[in-house]
């Protein structure tokens, strides 16, 4: 019997996986105590100061960036103050040391305690969705376009913040890293295509290639329509297309331009289904997402949304998803 990790691996690299892997246990909130299994084990590089984690319900926090979020309900929250909200501060603006030592004990522990998994590490902070946070979304939109070098000095830290990262998660035994980078509205990007490519794509295209050098997929969660930069993203070796939302672009849509050209790491859709859908209705979306995406030798893994809270999904909608990938998933699909 193979291990959990290199089932996963199997699968990102379709090299014809016994069974569909699923994460429905180390990315959830930690108050739910439910476990459905795991494939996998998340790991971070953890703030050293104090600052409140993504479980606390403290209603306003700033943290270590300086950004100030207010949470609304039971969401992780909103940036509501920048630390860059005026450009004359760039200069004398510091990132924090999201290398050192202290932050990866836990991950260390991790590592140890569970050899067979597949270690997934959370890069701290990406790009274009974290200068929305440093800098306010109108104040960004406006340096992209009108205080461009200003703007791309602020990416370029960034970028060499995360190339950093990807060594130090992978000195410490890291599969693969996944970048959170919100880049849609509902049907299209938030900014143009072209101004991604110009300024994001490049920084992206490093941080990927790092990471296979260092033997690490490279995972990419973004919400949103993003059609226009799936086949960018595949062109610089993204590995893995997380997606919580698959309806608003089209299951079988994506299936047709992307299936067997890139693993996609789904729940079933947090929007449509997953929150108000009857049993039948979220197994038969569970199945047709492994078909769509999983029937090329690999190319699908499953998971639950982190956040059910906050979206009110029921857990026996949760429960009802993990029984179905669970029980459909095993190769060949006979569905």
């Amino acid at each position: 019997m193979i291990s959990h990790k290199e089932l996963v691996k199997r699968a990102i690299e379709f090299r014809s996986p016994e069974r569909v892997p699923y994460n429905f246990d180390s990315n959830r909130t930690p108050a739910i105590d439910v476990k459905y299994g795991d494939d996998f084990e998340w790991v971070f590089s953890q703030p050293t100061d104090g600052e409140p984690s993504l479980s606390s319900t403290e209603p306003r926090y700033k943290n270590e960036y300086g950004v100030v979020y207010q949470r609304f309900g039971k969401t992780f929250g909103e940036a509501q103050e920048h630390p860059l909200a005026d450009l004359s501060r760039i200069d004398a603006y510091q990132l924090p040391d999201v290398c050192h030592p202290a932050r990866f004990n836990a991950m260390e522990k991790i590592v140890q305690e569970h050899p067979d998994q597949y270690i997934l590490a959370m890069f701290p902070h990406f790009l274009f969705q974290h200068m929305l946070d440093l800098f306010g979304f109108e104040n960004l939109m406006i340096a992209l376009l009108t205080e461009r070098k200003t703007a791309e000095r602020v990416a370029d830290q960034l970028t060499e913040s995360c190339l950093a990262a990807v060594e130090a998660f992978a000195d410490r035994g890291a599969d693969g890293l996944i970048a959170i980078e919100d880049l849609g509205l509902q049907n299209q990007l938030i900014i143009s295509p072209a101004l991604w490519r110009q300024v994001f794509k490049p920084r992206m295209a490093a941080i990927v290639q790092k990471c296979h050098s260092r033997h690490l997929h490279f995972f990419s969660h973004t919400c949103g329509g993003i059609l226009d930069v799936i086949e960018d993203f595949i062109s610089i070796g993204v590995d893995v297309l997380q997606i919580d939302q698959q309806d608003n672009m089209g299951i079988d849509e994506l299936s047709r331009r992307y299936a067997g050209r890139i693993c996609f790491f789904c729940p079933v859709d947090i929007q449509t289904t997953l929150p108000t859908g009857t049993a039948r209705q979220i197994e038969d979306k569970a199945k047709h997402l492994m078909k769509a995406f999983g029937s090329r030798a690999g190319g699908f893994m499953a998971k639950t949304y982190p956040q059910p809270e906050a979206i009110e999904i029921p857990e026996i909608n949760t429960k009802t998803m993990c029984e179905a990938f669970r029980k459909y998933g095993r190769y060949p699909f006979t569905f």
